[in-house]
């Protein structure tokens, strides 16, 4: 697929509009890659989190040093979203990209309640401009976490069709991980042993490949693999049963 040099100038536009907001309200930014072209799937994640720390000691609009130096490509579980997309969300010659409703890095103990209500209603006219410009007429928001969903349910102006949401990955969600496995045990059994570190690290190769992030795919292949568990099949197998439900030719 080429990339659409028009929408990149745009997007490219849009994020220096959401990197000046970041400063202007004394957050933190971590840049996202833009699609090659226009999609037919949204993932709406919440907000990127920054360790209370990190975002003492560097400068308003800026975000520690990483490999990639972009937003959701980097973790364990960004990967593992990516996963599910391209394997269970997209059927071939379809296309998703994935972002946040908030734009900004805040560390999590403000990234909730009334805190959290302030961002994103602050950051929803500007989802508004991203999906007019990376998403097909008739593109489908899903929502990454039931935060997300319910604020973009929750607006009238949201003229989208959006789902329900699915599982946000995190260390909060590892019991609604599970759930999926224990409703499903004979398919859970024969998708873990099925499943391996080889299955996602092929799909994320494919990911950074898509993204332009090529070079940076083996140190974060090696920093995730150290980390891959058992636990994380289970977030694998929860994507693989509800992200399918999510499509606009299930009923």
């Amino acid at each position: 697929m080429t990339t659409d040099r028009t929408l990149e100038k745009q997007y490219e536009a849009l994020q220096k509009q959401w990197r000046q907001h970041t400063k202007d309200r004394k957050h933190h930014y971590l840049p996202y890659v833009p699609p090659r072209a226009l999609v037919d799937f949204v993932l709406v994640a919440k907000m990127t989190s920054i360790a209370e720390k990190d975002a003492e000691a560097i400068r308003y609009g800026d975000y520690p040093s990483c490999e990639p130096h972009v937003n959701l490509y980097g973790s364990l579980g960004d990967c593992i979203l990516h996963y599910g997309a391209r394997r269970h969300l997209c059927k071939p010659g379809e296309t998703y990209y994935v972002t946040d409703l908030g734009k900004c890095a805040i560390p999590p103990q403000k990234a909730k309640g009334k805190l959290q209500e302030e961002e994103f209603t602050f950051w929803y006219p500007k989802l508004l401009e991203e999906l007019a410009l990376v998403a097909k007429p008739g593109a489908t928001v899903v929502p990454v976490g039931s935060a997300t969903g319910d604020f973009l349910k929750s607006q009238s102006s949201f003229k989208y069709r959006l789902t329900e949401p699915i599982l946000h990955w995190s260390r909060a969600a590892i019991v609604a991980a599970k759930m999926a496995s224990s409703l499903f045990p004979q398919e859970w059994k024969e998708f873990r042993q099925a499943t391996s570190w080889e299955d996602l690290s092929k799909s994320t190769e494919k990911t950074f490949g898509e993204a332009g992030l090529s070079q940076h795919t083996e140190a974060v292949q090696r920093r995730i693999k150290e980390q891959f568990r058992d636990i994380h099949r289970h977030y694998m197998f929860t994507y693989k049963k509800e992200m399918p439900l999510r499509r606009p030719d299930v009923s």
